[in-house]
């Protein structure tokens, strides 16, 4: 499994609010498809394919939705793409397998299995020219061969800044949709502060709260050129007079102090480790920079008198 990205954190992080993901569907899905679908009864799955066997085959979100008034349900499967990726196909053909093979041992009395509808969500950079069908994968393929060849597709749904999908919906829905349609912006600072001044709107939702949190660290972490000072400016100028806002502001930039001081320490930390044993590996550099300030305290108190840097970390 690799590790999440900063867009896979986010996606995950708020496309799993079952408010989210109802209202993104209804603007999403087929009307013919809906019509059939209980969005009120969705559930998430946020940990799918947990079996050991199956450790290694990850998606981003599955739902699982009751089909009309039965117990029976439609799996959505939900993928999300930051940049393009030609072997889509073949990695939702992992997914649906998997899927299947997990839900026959939960059912061990099951002979069939409920459907799965694919759904990519894409907001990369460059134009999504992903193949749309299994079939489009194989060369060659003869006219004989065609019926034992598996043949599926996916529905996409892409909201990146070339795109031309309308994103429609509640504004919460709509600003999470929109924050990874602007993530690459060569204007992160001014599309920051547009997401702010919609969240304005919906400044006493508590969800809104949750929500801007999960924002502020997306584009902190996903810019790579919005740094924690100029959000902290945006969000004064932005959202304070709300009470529930200034709470936020004032804990924020509470936070935003303990970080640096903790940077500071790292750095402070990690410059005697190179004085000392020479040039730390990337996997020591890591586990400093993510300490704790107690913990770096103690390594730092350490260091004094340690022989390695084993000593030190242990």
């Amino acid at each position: 499994m690799t590790t999440p990205t900063p867009h896979d954190a986010f996606f995950r992080e708020n496309f799993a609010r079952p408010g989210i993901a109802r209202d993104v569907l209804r603007h999403v899905l087929p009307p013919a498809l809906l019509a059939e679908l209980d969005l009120e009864r969705l559930t998430i799955s946020t940990d799918t394919f947990v079996t050991e066997a199956l450790r290694k085959v990850y998606s981003d979100l599955i739902y699982q939705i009751p089909y009309r008034d039965t117990q029976l349900s439609v799996y959505l499967l939900f993928e999300h793409k930051s940049q393009p990726e030609h072997w889509v196909l073949l990695q939702l053909l992992r997914y649906i397998v998997a899927s299947g093979e997990l839900y026959r041992d939960q059912n061990p009395k099951a002979k069939t299995l409920p459907p799965i509808y694919p759904l990519v969500l894409y907001h990369g950079q460059g134009r999504w020219r992903a193949p749309a069908r299994f079939h489009d994968l194989i060369a060659p393929l003869p006219e004989a061969l065609k019926p034992y060849v598996p043949q599926f597709g996916y529905a996409l749904h892409d909201i990146s800044a070339k795109g031309s999908t309308e994103i429609k919906g509640e504004v919460l829905s709509r600003l999470v949709q929109l924050a990874l349609r602007h993530i690459y912006s060569d204007q992160p600072a001014e599309r920051f502060r547009e997401l702010l001044e919609l969240m304005s709107k919906v400044s006493r939702d508590p969800t809104a709260l949750d929500i801007l949190e999960s924002l502020l660290r997306y584009y902190v972490q996903g810019t790579g050129r919005l740094d924690e000072p100029q959000v902290r400016r945006l969000l004064e100028q932005t959202l304070s007079g709300e009470p529930l806002m200034e709470t936020f502001i004032d804990r924020y930039i509470a936070q935003g102090k303990q970080l640096g001081e903790q940077r500071g320490e790292a750095k402070i930390l990690l410059h005697q480790i190179e004085r000392k044993f020479g040039p730390p590996s990337a996997a020591v550099r890591e586990r400093i920079v993510q300490a704790e300030s107690d913990r770096l305290l103690e390594w730092s108190e350490r260091i004094l008198e340690a022989r390695s840097l084993d000593e030190v970390l242990h």
